[in-house]
């Protein structure tokens, strides 16, 4: 600890451990719930690096939330050490370069991952020809070497080679964190497989599955945070997402009733999201983090006085300094989306969001699975034997700090997807899904550069037929559409900033 740090007096002993992990630098933390009424715990953690010009921009900050202080703290410490020690571990790991045919010939085919597998951009040229920079993973269920693109393990660009064009852009989806190894990887497990459930069903493609739930089938303190916020005039929405795996996948969406809110419109957008082999973990899960969204969200893109009224003197200036270099870097996209969402009044937002809240149709919440399960590592060894039992191969990029002081990993799972609405990454299993719901994304014919072929390996593209699927940009773009601020959002109180200085005027000039 250093006598700069602003820490509670108690700090629990995890979070200990955390800081006690990161690289030199002043270390602040401070409560955030005192922006909403739900009652659930929410912490924001942040590193000031006294080397901050070694990665210029780079601000490691976290959120936490749990039904206690302490889960609320250990949670943005942990994704402080997310954000940063894998980059720090990789920066000094060998890179190793080839294609994947040389380095598949050298190797055996199982010693290196196949970019073809890999959730690719559709349209990438990218192929197994493609000269790659490539790292280290281990193949989780046998300790092997497996040598995986640098483009998909690494989270920041400050990992990649100089000069290095990544070809697709640096995701975090799979990090996890924990007290050891084991413990990140189930973390990051089930990040994986709770984006690859819902990536296509909620959000702009939100099917609109409410959960149909008796009150008898929840756990007593899932049922008072249900309870809570129903009294708190908070209309809580969990849907269902899938029960792929034998897990439950589902997510939490809402808004204030009429005369109850909200206390900052953007709240409004708020989403938890869970996959658990038990139903009630997931819905409690969910919830929570949706709660703290509602949060998370007031504070980092609501009017600049919501941030002071919770953050330490000074605090806000320090932290724009620290991230400015991001913040010039940002995605205009995504900053102008926010802004105008910030700027509309609640009625006119809650409007905006209609197919996000709407009601379809339901599924029954005693359908889904339930287990007792002890803790994330053995969460993490249930979903490495189902996943591995369904043919796909859990890879481990291991992002401790050398010590072993803490977990940190990032977990790779070929077959598994993200990103397919916001960086047009699509494989197998989205291109199957969409193509048996009759889905516009997907169309077959010639390709252009509205219509991009889904890199597929040879196999899976019998498996589909035999027809090469294309997906179809423009009706991406136009599905995303409005809801864009749902997949990508501008760093924390640029949207202060902005509207401190002038607001929409500022952007449209």
């Amino acid at each position: 600890m250093r006598p700069d740090d602003i820490l509670p007096a108690d700090l629990p002993e995890a979070a200990r451990r955390y800081r006690e992990a990161f690289p030199p630098g002043r270390v602040v933390t401070f409560a955030l719930e005192g922006l909403d009424r739900t009652g659930i715990h929410a912490w924001k953690a942040a590193l000031f690096l006294d080397d901050a010009a070694a990665m210029p921009g780079n601000m490691p900050s976290g959120y936490g939330y749990g039904a206690t202080r302490d889960q609320a703290i250990i949670g943005a410490f942990a994704e402080v050490a997310e954000m940063l020690l894998p980059t720090l571990r990789l920066i000094g790991e060998p890179v190793v370069w080839g294609s994947y045919r040389d380095l598949s010939a050298e190797r055996g085919a199982s010693g290196v991952a196949d970019p073809l597998t890999l959730c690719l951009p559709a349209g990438s040229p990218v192929d197994r020809d493609t000269r790659l920079a490539w790292t280290a993973a281990r193949r989780w269920t046998s300790g092997e070497s497996v040598l995986v693109p640098l483009d998909i393990a690494a989270t920041d660009f400050f990992e990649l080679p100089p000069g290095y064009q990544p070809f697709t852009p640096l995701i975090t989806n799979g990090l996890g964190a924990g007290p050891d190894l084991e413990w990140a990887v189930g973390h990051g497990i089930f990040e994986l497989l709770q984006r690859d459930g819902n990536g296509l069903g909620f959000r702009a493609m939100d099917r609109g599955i409410a959960l149909q739930i008796d009150p008898a089938d929840l756990e007593p303190d899932v049922r008072a945070l249900m309870d809570r916020l129903d009294r708190d005039g908070i209309e809580a929405i969990p849907k269902f997402a899938s029960d792929e795996f034998g897990f439950a996948n589902l997510y939490v969406v809402g808004h204030d009733r009429e005369g109850a809110g909200p206390r900052v419109p953007v709240m409004l957008s708020a989403c938890g999201e869970a996959c658990d082999p038990d139903r009630n973990a997931a819905l409690r899960k969910a919830i929570m983090e949706f709660c703290s969204a509602r949060v998370r969200k007031t504070y980092a893109f609501g009017p600049e006085e919501e941030a002071l009224s919770v953050a330490p003197a000074g605090y806000i200036d320090d932290f724009l300094r620290a991230a400015q270099v991001s913040l010039d870097g940002g995605e205009n996209r995504a900053r102008d989306a926010m802004l105008s969402w910030t700027t509309m009044d609640a009625d006119d937002l809650r409007r905006e969001l209609a197919d996000v809240y709407a009601v379809r149709s339901t599924h029954r919440f005693a359908d889904l699975p339930q287990a007792t399960v002890a803790d994330t590592r053995e969460r993490g060894r249930i979903a490495v034997e189902r996943l591995t039992q369904a043919g796909f191969d859990v890879l481990v990029v291991d992002g401790s700090p050398r010590d072993g002081s803490v977990g940190v990993a990032k977990v790779i799972v070929p077959g598994l997807e993200v990103e397919t609405l916001s960086y047009y990454r699509i494989g197998e299993r989205n291109a199957r899904r969409l193509i048996e719901r009759g889905s516009p994304l997907i169309r077959f014919g010639e390709p252009s550069e509205r219509l991009r072929p889904v890199r597929l390996t040879p196999e899976a593209l019998a498996r589909l037929g035999g027809r090469q699927p294309l997906l179809d940009t423009d009706e991406v773009d136009r599905t995303v559409g409005h809801l864009y601020p749902l997949y990508r959002e501008p760093e924390a109180h640029h949207i202060g900033q902005i509207l401190k200085r002038g607001g929409a005027a500022e952007t449209a000039a």
